[in-house]
């Protein structure tokens, strides 16, 4: 796995951005990320549509990367860590946070996330929130017009289209940040990209596996 960073500002803090789908938060040793989506491949197999195990097996794996890349004490996940019910892709979560016993994993709930608190916290996830507050910054799965506030959030899986030389376009996914939000890009690499939902005014710091570029 190649691991691609660039740093920004926001909130009066420093944040970095990699290729490969998440923020770091080095002042409080914080991995955040969003639209985990696990078994997802299961569920559409269950409703008759071949798709491997593999697909969250693979993304399971780089988390534990990222996980032991970054000097990481905490990892957020905002929202939709979970696609549907329980199954045996879901399983593998635990078996991926046992690996990590001194990592806090915080869940700030999406609109996936149908489970009662004793059934996350078995899989090992103690602080289960709708909204959190770290700092100056909020988390929240779906974009918030909270007044003066500065939000991460998720849901949308942003990207962008861009239109290359030989006339193609490709899909790029995105962090969307403007002054007070930043839209994370989905963590699953087995999701779609919304391509129009962008405040106004904001950065789009679209990534692929050697690179990270700036898009007005």
């Amino acid at each position: 796995m190649n691991i691609i960073t660039q740093d920004i500002s926001f909130s009066d803090t420093s944040l970095t951005l990699t290729n490969q789908r998440v923020l770091f938060w080095e002042k409080h040793h914080t991995l955040i990320l969003s639209d985990l989506h696990l078994g997802k491949a299961a569920h559409f197999r269950k409703n008759g549509i071949a798709l491997p195990t593999q697909i969250t097996l693979q993304d399971l794996q780089r988390l534990e990367q990222l996980i032991q890349y970054f000097p990481v004490k905490q990892v957020i996940i905002v929202g939709d860590l979970i696609h549907a019910g329980a199954n045996t892709e879901v399983s593998l979560l635990q078996q991926s946070i046992v690996k990590f016993p001194h990592i806090k994993f915080v869940l700030i709930k999406g609109n996936h996330d149908r489970f009662a608190d004793e059934k996350w916290n078995k899989m090992g996830i103690h602080e289960i929130y709708q909204n959190w507050q770290l700092d100056n910054i909020y988390f929240t799965h779906q974009a918030s017009h909270l007044s003066n506030a500065h939000t991460i959030s998720g849901h949308v899986h942003p990207g962008i289209n861009m239109r290359m030389p030989t006339k193609r376009t490709i899909i790029f996914p995105c962090f969307v940040v403007s002054t007070q939000q930043i839209i994370l890009p989905a963590f699953s690499l087995f999701t779609g990209f919304d391509t129009k939902s962008a405040p106004d005014n904001a950065v789009r710091y679209a990534f692929h596996e050697h690179d990270i570029f700036c898009v007005q």
